[in-house]
């Protein structure tokens, strides 16, 4: 199989402390991110989607993603002004973040995880390059 020629990338926070469960919740979330922010309202029992050309490659490619792993909120905020200047498609995802060992239930809003595309994979890759794998 030639390799994809899209491809999802979706970004996360390695300098929380959160719970491998919440994380992998904010993925997945950040994974359908792109049709909620396209949603175009349903018709009968259909959900009707606006996709760009490279978002309909990537559904008949298999949908590929990686996700990868940024040290700070900055180092995310700063792929995601990238993205925006390289007109690539960006989806963030934010969520309380507790304090664990306090069981404090309190706390704000934070930037956890980003997707970033589908889009053509050179393009996108060069937003990553020298990132590793969450």
């Amino acid at each position: 199989m030639p390799p994809s020629k899209t491809k999802q990338i979706i970004l996360v926070r390695k300098d929380l402390k959160l719970k491998r469960s919440h994380i992998s919740s904010l993925i997945a979330k950040a994974g359908a991110e792109l049709f909620i922010a396209n949603d175009e309202g349903i018709e009968g029992d259909l959900l009707k989607v606006r996709l760009t050309a490279a978002e309909i490659d990537w559904i008949n490619e298999g949908s590929p993603r990686v996700v990868l792993g940024v040290d700070s909120e900055t180092v995310l905020r700063s792929i995601m002004f990238k993205a925006e200047i390289s007109n690539i498609d960006f989806y963030p995802v934010t969520a309380v973040v507790r304090d664990e060992e306090n069981n404090d239930t309190e706390g704000e809003e934070e930037l956890i995880v980003v997707s970033l595309g589908p889009e053509e994979s050179s393009k996108i890759e060069e937003l990553t390059k020298g990132l590793k794998l969450f």
